[in-house]
């Protein structure tokens, strides 16, 4: 089979390609091994010259890997910190609701809940904690005590 990209095509893959490795670089302590994700970025790092994106990759002569340059990291830079803090405070937001939910119900009235009620109960909370968080971030985030 034959891919054929254009040049534009061909910058979109590499972006798309560093944002996925980020994402897998994270979780490269957990057991998975990720060498076939390594290879095809390596391998597609490799038309960059093709291309004329030199600049966006390096060449690492004694593993023989093309791996994204600091010019590739700096560009992508402003999607990938918008992409983290979103998560974070998605998270954030989800996890605290969780715990409301809790503290509010109890477990025992939350098992008799269906799952539509505890959604939009759940919701109304994350709502909440997004809104704060957008326009405060995490100023007025407070912990009690750490353990």
């Amino acid at each position: 089979m034959e891919i054929r990209l254009t040049t534009e095509q061909y910058e979109v893959l590499i972006k798309l390609i560093y944002l996925g490795q980020v994402v897998i670089d994270t979780a490269r302590e957990s057991e998975r091994d990720f060498e076939e994700y390594d290879a095809l970025a390596s391998y597609i790092y490799s038309y960059a010259p093709h291309f004329g994106f030199k600049r966006l990759v390096d060449f690492d002569e004694a593993e023989g890997v093309y791996y994204p340059s600091e010019a590739l990291e700096k560009m992508m830079f402003e999607i990938f910190s918008t992409f983290a803090a979103t998560t974070f405070f998605n998270q954030l937001a989800s996890e605290l609701a969780d715990r409301d939910l809790l503290r509010e119900y109890g477990q025992e009235r939350i098992n008799q809940m269906n799952l539509k009620e505890i959604e939009e109960k759940r919701n109304v909370l994350i709502d909440k904690y997004l809104r704060e968080f957008a326009e405060n971030g995490v100023q007025n985030l407070i912990i009690d005590r750490i353990s």
